[in-house]
């Protein structure tokens, strides 16, 4: 019984994903998910709570692994000795970073593109307020006399960081074109950073 439970659970939550994936929260359907599934909505109420809950159980896994990952990389980074190693750190938590978002792609097309009225609505704005803080610690760690990268500038590359993933995930790139479009980021990135923190 409790092995038919488990897979009637798991058979909700990928027709759920499959839902929400195509529909959007808002739009999504209870009684859609429940009629694929051969359930009565009441059941995924049971379950879940409320669509909101079916969508957290969803993402939830992926959402907080991502967190916790991204927070270890950007703090390797900031430990660095200087602007080169904390840009060698930052990209190689972004390669690793790229490989688990792939690892959980639909679950990360949820949040990033289809949260709007759930929990994790604001999740990208959480990601990129999280990168703008530490940017400016790296402005006051390494950045010169010459600087010419202000706390605005900061602010907009910061969202425009993650605007990178978003961008893979929308256009649904596979893994490898993601990957190589994201090297040719950081090689860009890394001149940019150097020039505006006044370093050449």
């Amino acid at each position: 019984m409790r092995r038919e439970t488990a897979g009637v659970t798991e058979s909700l939550l990928q027709a759920a994903k499959e839902e929400f994936l195509t529909y959007g929260f808002h739009d999504a359907s209870m009684r859609r998910i429940s009629a694929a599934c051969g359930v009565s909505t009441n059941s995924i109420y049971t379950r879940f709570g409320d669509k909101s809950g079916l969508f957290t159980a969803i993402v939830q896994e992926a959402a907080d692994g991502l967190m916790e990952m991204y927070m270890q990389s950007i703090q390797k980074a900031t430990e660095c000795p200087d602007m080169d190693h904390a840009i060698e750190e930052g990209n190689e938590g972004t390669d690793q970073v790229l490989a688990y978002i792939y690892g959980y792609k639909e679950e990360f097309q949820l949040l990033f593109c289809h949260s709007a009225g759930t929990e994790y609505e604001d999740y990208f704005d959480k990601l990129a307020a999280i990168e703008e803080q530490y940017y400016n610690i790296f402005a006051k760690q390494y950045a010169n006399e010459n600087a010419t990268a202000d706390e605005f500038f900061i602010h907009v590359f910061c969202r425009t960081g993650w605007q990178y993933i978003y961008e893979v995930l929308t256009h649904d790139k596979p893994y490898d074109e993601a990957a190589a479009f994201m090297k040719n980021v950081q090689i860009f990135n890394f001149a940019g950073w150097k020039s505006v923190f006044g370093l050449e």
